[in-house]
């Protein structure tokens, strides 16, 4: 995978019982579950709309492969350059995500607001905190690849490089 829980630890993105240890407590073992599902989910989506379809595919591939094997090659692939340029604002991309479904669940008679000990209040601030993050880095990627720095042919959705507001305009 592009990133993994530790990116959701601590720092700006961090998440309430989020862990890395394997002997963490049941409330972190569920939230770790979550977060590496929405990473499972939303890592095509994000690498397609940064690197186009085709090198999407083959820089999931390359995941897959590195995940799978250890890298014995002493020079790094075109897609391991590519990829370690993109684990940052990936992260984001999937705080915004967590934050924007992290409010309510379905139920068969529709959506209900989650119930805890601590108070809610609107993720939408955490949410535009995130997403301009992330196009912040996708820019500057974008500048990195226009220098000349970049290995691949990159066709990268505009909606990926404009910054949000709270009021979504």
């Amino acid at each position: 995978m592009l990133i993994d829980v530790s990116y959701f630890v601590a720092g700006p993105r961090h998440i309430l019982n989020a862990s890395t240890s394997k002997t963490a407590g049941a409330d972190s073992l569920v939230v770790t579950g979550h977060i590496e599902e929405y990473i499972k989910k939303l890592q095509p989506v994000f690498l397609e709309s940064m690197l186009g379809e085709n090198e999407a595919g083959y820089a999931m591939d390359y995941l897959d492969m590195s995940d799978d094997e250890g890298n014995e090659d002493t020079e790094p692939s075109k897609y391991e350059i590519v990829c370690n340029k993109l684990k940052e604002p990936f992260a984001d991309y999937v705080l915004f995500h967590i934050l924007r479904d992290s409010s309510s669940e379905a139920t068969i008679t529709g959506n209900v607001r989650l119930k805890c000990a601590n108070e809610y209040i609107s993720p939408v601030n955490a949410q535009v905190i995130a997403w301009n993050r992330m196009v912040s880095a996708n820019v500057k990627f974008i500048q990195w690849a226009r220098d000349g720095n970049c290995p691949i042919d990159l066709v990268t959705q505009t909606n990926m490089l404009i910054k949000i507001n709270q009021f979504n305009l």
